[in-house]
């Protein structure tokens, strides 16, 4: 089973579907893995960068490349659940990367995971608060999104 299919039914995913849908122009997902969230949307231009091999999008044009290696711009930066894998100075640079890179960012991360329940997460547990200093902005829209018993924030950003 791939990445995706273990994902495809999650509520959060639907969330961001809705959210990008007054966005048109440059659409470009940061550390896709094998979503097709770049194919989503009203957009001419599409974009998906991941630093490890990932399957063709119909539509898009797919990078294997490191985000911060790249000089990629667009209207629009989705980065679902990838910060949280990241220690908190790369992380920062990460983020500020993405915010820099674009008019509109939306960012998901699991939202109050235990310290140690999932591996390669160096942030949890996330609450409100360590979001925001961690992405050092204040989204324009927040929702905490539940599938099952795991809660997914997603936030909103638009370049200041």
């Amino acid at each position: 089973m791939s990445y995706w299919d273990g994902r495809k039914d999650l509520n959060y995913y639907q969330t961001v579907r809705e959210w990008l849908g007054p966005f048109s122009g440059t659409l470009l997902d940061v550390g896709c893995a094998d979503t097709p969230v770049a194919q989503w949307g009203n957009f001419g231009k599409r974009y998906a960068v991941n630093n490890r091999p990932f399957p063709d999008l119909s539509g898009v044009e797919c990078i294997e490349a490191d985000w911060m290696e790249t000089e990629l711009q667009a209207d629009v930066i989705t980065c679902l659940q990838v910060i949280e894998h990241f220690e908190t100075d790369f992380l920062r640079e990460f983020v500020a990367k993405i915010f820099r890179s674009c008019q509109v960012a939306i960012i998901s991360v699991p939202y109050l995971w235990s310290a140690g329940s999932c591996p390669g997460h160096h942030q949890d547990p996330i609450d409100v608060r360590k979001f925001l200093d961690l992405t050092n902005r204040e989204p324009v829209k927040l929702e905490i999104v539940t599938d099952s018993s795991c809660r997914r924030l997603i936030a909103l950003f638009e370049s200041e």
